[in-house]
């Protein structure tokens, strides 16, 4: 007997897993049954390599709404969603050169506009706003004391456990190989275990949403990319084992920094990946090469960082699109397809928002007002997404 379900998604990531969490919320009287199917375990993709840093610094004021929004849930994510997700709030510090200033003094008078807390810096006020930050060579930055950092093993467990709780399936060891489709109508899909039908499929599978939408004549405009990740152990004259600095996102140097217990900092590169990479063989380690550079340039942002001990690190996948932002969308021609990709290494931050609009937008039809930037027509019709900062992953 061929398996039924009401919603198919594809991919248990934050993802994944927060959109299946607020359909069931939302459409719990609806009755649809939600079903989430995972190749592997949960948060075992991209999710679990991610910095999951927790910031509205953006340079677009949708994004920064987005942004906005979701913070306030990763601050009360226990009583909104339920669970600790694990955010903590650290404060971020932004530093660019001089040739870098005039788009981050605009970003962050457009961000003051929209009600974020963040106010200007000169370079010798950097490291009293950030302890252990260096500010030579700092011709302007800015301070937001509400960002922070989560967990994304804690959070993605905690959107998929609580989509359980209304009623949600969530299968992991399915590996979906085809999308099906009859008459320009979404089917369901075939797994490695046998066809599962449903009116309704949804994509959210990272770079490997890019293949399955190919098994329905599709094309995604999305680029799997490769990202390199150190984690450095501070010395422990700089915070010991439980203290945490700021995040830090240094413009000139093209790194970030993201503070985690137990006396790490991660730091990885904002550099732009134009090579494509193929997401089920990469270097999941670190090359000798990245790990000197990145630590080299954590050292320039964070001069304790020169006396840290390396402890390896990994890579994960981008799955970028064109302008460097996600394609939240129904696919055409199908009914009944949709897709949430493209998020280009700034999605953990916008998973509780992008969650709810999906939701909406499945189960009303109607899209949120700021969801219209993220139409996948927008690349056909000359509406994409422009950043002011040069490298698109700051958004």
């Amino acid at each position: 007997m061929t398996e039924t379900a009401g919603i198919l998604i594809i991919g248990g990531g934050v993802m994944g897993t927060s959109i299946a969490y607020h359909l069931a919320r939302q459409g719990k009287q609806g009755g649809e049954r939600v079903v989430v199917l995972e190749r592997q375990a949960i948060c075992s993709g991209t999710s679990g390599r991610s910095g999951a840093i927790v910031r509205q610094h953006y340079s677009n004021d949708f994004t920064i709404r987005m942004a906005k929004e979701s913070l306030s849930v990763f601050q009360r994510f226990d009583d909104l969603v339920g669970g600790d997700c694990g955010f903590i709030t650290t404060g971020m510090i932004v530093m660019t050169n001089e040739q870098g200033a005039e788009a981050l003094r605009a970003n962050v008078k457009m961000q003051q506009e929209q009600g974020v807390k963040t106010h200007l810096l000169n370079g010798s006020e950097v490291g009293q706003a950030a302890q252990g930050y260096n500010g030579e060579g700092i011709t302007l930055a800015c301070y937001e004391p509400d960002a922070g950092v989560a967990d994304p093993m804690a959070t993605t467990y905690c959107f998929a456990q609580r989509a359980r709780d209304y009623g949600a399936v969530i299968r992991e060891g399915v590996t979906v190989t085809h999308i099906l489709q009859q008459h320009g109508n979404v089917t369901g899909v075939r797994t490695v275990n046998g066809d599962i039908l449903a009116p309704i499929v949804i994509l959210a599978a990272n770079a490997w949403s890019g293949p399955l939408a190919q098994t329905a004549g599709l094309v995604l405009p999305i680029t799997p990319t490769r990202h390199p990740m150190l984690s450095l152990r501070r010395p422990q004259d700089f915070g010991g084992r439980q203290g945490l600095h700021a995040v830090g996102l240094d413009i000139t140097r093209q790194i970030y920094l993201r503070p985690d217990l137990g006396g790490i900092t991660l730091v990885g590169s904002t550099e732009d990946v134009l090579a494509a990479s193929d997401p089920d063989h990469y270097s999941q380690g670190l090359s000798e090469e990245e790990i000197a550079y990145l630590r080299s340039s954590a050292a320039g942002s964070i001069p304790a960082l020169a006396r840290a001990v390396s402890r390896g690190g990994w890579a994960g996948i981008y799955d970028d699109s064109p302008d460097y932002h996600p394609i939240l969308d129904r696919i055409e021609p199908y009914t009944g397809l949709y897709c949430a990709v493209g998020f280009s290494g700034h999605g953990f931050k916008l998973s509780p928002i992008v969650g709810q609009w999906m939701a909406a937008f499945i189960l009303t039809g109607q899209k949120p007002a700021d969801m219209h930037h993220f139409a996948i027509d927008r690349f056909a019709q000359g509406q994409e997404i422009r950043p002011r900062y040069p490298s698109g992953v700051l958004g």
